[in-house]
């Protein structure tokens, strides 16, 4: 009896584990189907809100998108309808770069202006009066004294009293308020340009809830390549960047070319350029002039081939720009060479009125900065279209630095401009430019096909 006992209290409590075990388990199936129904309650409600913050949302917000998205969409789309529709899509984005080019030249047209005015201002309060050559003159009396050169001596007494000073025999107090007077007019210069940074940023500031923002970006879906094709995508890349490289080293001849405006050429237009009545500073609006007012021609008649079905490639068009550069340093190669003009540093030691009869008039400046405006609108702008066709999409933006990064490399040797013009006769030294953009545009030239093929 007892062990029957037993084995029905056993039979009971395996019964009773069973239940209890069995519970947990139901109970867990009907918040598993709670917790459902709760996350299609929570999602649809999210689904909801969503919507309603989506319509509250500006238009303009919504549909912000970056020029170069549009610009690909638009290319997209052409590609559909055939190559000669694409091609000419293509083309509209250079003329895209050559309107933004544009306006960074409205600046650049303003400042040559601004500065020297401030500069003569503040001479002019001082009853004095701005010469090219005085700051040099000055410097030299006050290292030098009375053993300058009797030349430089003769040059100085002479501007002295040209520029409203007063000759005595020791010329070294002039000379230092002289320099004292022109060095912190040169720094009301540089304030100008504080403010004119001061109000950039307030415009951006102001203005920045209306431009595009190339950093939100939607959400693609992920896409599974075969080493293939991989393999396929990752030559490709190669290329582009081979192709990139090798412009960019073109390029970099061109800013030590072109950037001689601010260097060897601005030294030029100060010794043998008459340019009494106007600073020599003042020259260097001349470019940005052409820039403005070329800018709309050169669009309309590469706008006009492309219409045509004649367009004139990317790459085509720089090497041409660097022949026409090339035109600008022939033109001063042989005029320089007629009228037999020595170093610089020769002509500045020969006397003021010796100096005044060798002096070229102000149109020879005007037709070089024609020939380097025109090169320059066909490499600068249309050289950030090119990256922006060629450079792969993920590091689009690094090379676009890149592109500046050259520029900075040419600027790195513009002291040998100076050097050579300082150094050797000046038609020499624009034979060096000449030959630099010759070379240039023949090995541009011997490379389009590839580019060409590149950027398709």
């Amino acid at each position: 009896m007892a062990t029957k006992a037993t084995t029905a209290d056993l039979n009971t409590s395996t019964a009773k584990t069973t239940e209890v075990k069995e519970a947990p388990a139901k109970t867990t199936a009907e918040e598993v189907a709670v917790n459902k129904e709760a996350n299609k309650k929570e999602t649809a409600e999210t689904e909801t809100v969503k919507k309603e913050t989506t319509a509250k949302k500006p238009a303009a917000r919504r549909t912000r998108k970056t020029a170069e998205k549009k610009s690909a969409e638009t290319e997209k789309e052409a590609e559909k309808k055939g190559p000669e529709a694409l091609k000419l899509a293509k083309s509209r984005r250079d003329s895209g770069f050559q309107i933004f080019y544009v306006f960074i030249n409205i600046g650049g047209l303003i400042a040559p202006f601004v500065a020297p005015l401030l500069r003569e201002w503040w001479l002019k309060v001082h009853s004095m009066m701005y010469n090219a050559d005085l700051p040099a003159l000055c410097h030299q009396y006050i290292k030098e004294g009375g053993e300058m050169a009797s030349d430089n001596l003769s040059n100085l007494n002479e501007l002295v009293v040209k520029v409203g000073g007063t000759l005595t025999t020791d010329l070294s107090v002039f000379c230092t308020q002289y320099l004292d007077v022109f060095n912190t007019g040169i720094h009301y210069s540089f304030i100008a340009s504080v403010v004119a940074m001061l109000i950039s940023l307030f415009i951006f500031i102001a203005c920045r809830k209306v431009f595009p923002t190339p950093g939100k970006k939607e959400k693609q879906e992920s896409v599974t390549y075969t080493p293939a094709e991989k393999a396929a995508m990752a030559k490709e890349i190669k290329q582009r960047l081979y192709a990139l490289f090798a412009v960019l080293g073109i390029v970099i001849f061109f800013w030590f070319s072109f950037h001689q405006n601010g260097q060897s050429l601005s030294l030029f237009a100060r010794d043998f350029v008459v340019t009494d009545s106007i600073a020599p500073e003042i020259w260097q609006a001349v470019n940005p002039f052409f820039v403005i007012v070329l800018t709309p021609l050169i669009m309309l008649f590469f706008g006009t081939l492309a219409r045509r079905g004649q367009q004139i490639s990317t790459p085509k068009k720089i090497a041409i720009g660097m022949g026409i550069a090339g035109l600008a340093f022939l033109f001063l190669t042989i005029y320089s060479a007629m009228q037999g003009y020595p170093s610089g540093t020769e002509f500045k030691a020969m006397a003021d009125s010796a100096k005044a009869g060798l002096k070229a008039g102000p149109w020879v400046l005007i037709v070089v900065y024609f020939f380097l405006t025109v090169a320059e609108l066909f490499i600068s702008p249309l050289g950030l279209s090119f990256v922006s066709k060629v450079a792969p999409k993920h590091i689009q933006g690094l090379c676009q630095g890149l592109w500046l990064g050259a520029t900075a490399i040419g600027n790195l040797f513009l002291f040998l401009g100076p050097m050579m013009y300082n150094k050797i006769p000046i038609w020499q030294c624009w034979t060096v430019f000449f030959v630099i953009c010759l070379v240039s545009m023949g090995v541009m030239f011997g490379m389009v096909k590839w580019l060409e093929r590149v950027t398709e």
